[in-house]
């Protein structure tokens, strides 16, 4: 259960036992959990969204405080990556500073706005589901949200500007590390219409594969950042996809 656990430690902000700690061999096993530990966190929102909406009869309320929660439960983090890379790539700077900014800690104000768009978007999507699907949808694009960032990292290299976790990710990462994303699929297919899930992968798929193709190209390589902002990006494609189907198909 230790892999399990060091799951938990990476992609949320909840407590674990202290003898977990991030190291190589821990990550080996990790993220084979990462679409699992993805999908609980999305089952918990599509709970918490259905009993706020319940008590509150407000639909506004109710994905606000998922938004919120999501935020809370992950520390921010998918959403940072997001932030910091924003700033860095927008800001017109030449390509020394741009990696310096890339692999930093912080932010840029125009990173803060960024990341308020995201927010603004995913409470958009959210709000644009139909209520019966909120669940399953949270529930699988959290598992592929997660899923995400072990694709990237298995396909894509790591920079050379960042000496984060994100590198020890790049050289561990493989194929074997997605087959629990399977099970999520085949409960997604029992709670959602079946053509709501194919459209949530494709979603996933192509706007995360995209946007660590475009990094490593802009930055030589993935960063722990990038690792961070891939689950954001697959959630909102995730998410977009199964909106826009469901409002612009033929049911």
């Amino acid at each position: 259960m230790t892999a399990f656990w060091t799951a938990i430690r990476l992609l949320t902000c909840l407590p674990v036992p202290c003898s977990v700690r991030a190291t190589p061999g821990r990550l080996i096993g990790s993220m084979l959990w990462f679409p699992v530990v993805g999908a609980a966190l999305g089952a918990v929102l599509g709970l918490v969204e259905l009993g706020a909406r319940t008590l509150t009869r407000s639909d506004a309320l109710a994905c606000g405080l998922v938004v919120v929660l999501g935020f809370v439960l992950t520390g921010g983090r998918p959403l940072r990556g997001v932030m910091v890379l924003a700033g860095a790539l927008f800001g017109g700077r030449d390509s020394e500073s741009l990696a310096q900014l890339a692999a930093g800690p912080l932010p840029t104000r125009f990173g803060l706005l960024a990341g308020l768009a995201v927010l603004l978007l995913k409470y958009a999507l959210l709000m644009a589901l139909p209520r019966d699907s909120r669940f399953g949808a949270l529930l699988v694009t959290g598992g592929l949200s997660r899923a995400a960032i072990v694709w990237a990292c298995w396909r894509f290299p790591y920079a050379d500007i960042d000496t984060g976790i994100g590198g020890w990710f790049t050289a561990l990462a493989g194929a074997r590390d997605l087959l629990l994303l399977l099970p999520v699929v085949a409960v997604g297919f029992g709670l959602l219409n079946p053509l709501l899930v194919p459209a949530a992968i494709a979603g996933a798929w192509l706007l995360a594969h995209g946007f660590a193709w475009w990094i490593s190209r802009a930055l030589t390589g993935l960063t722990a950042h990038a690792c961070e902002a891939t689950a954001e990006v697959a959630e909102l494609g995730a998410l977009g996809a199964v909106a826009g189907l469901v409002h612009f198909a033929l049911w």
